[in-house]
């Protein structure tokens, strides 16, 4: 007959499992400057509106 694990093994391979998981899914996920690149003006909104007006 097989021996029973103790809780506090079982515990302790739930955590190290979390761990992994957890710790390749935020090696592999992209930063935030690979999904969005900032937006860079050309003009700034004062001259546009200033050009208008002439």
């Amino acid at each position: 007959m097989q021996k029973n694990l103790e809780d506090r093994t079982v515990i302790l391979i739930i955590l190290c499992t979390l761990l992994l998981v957890f710790t390749l899914i935020f090696t592999f996920i992209p930063s935030d400057n690979q999904l969005s690149p900032s937006i860079q003006w050309k003009d700034t909104p004062n001259q546009n509106y200033i050009d208008l007006e002439t």
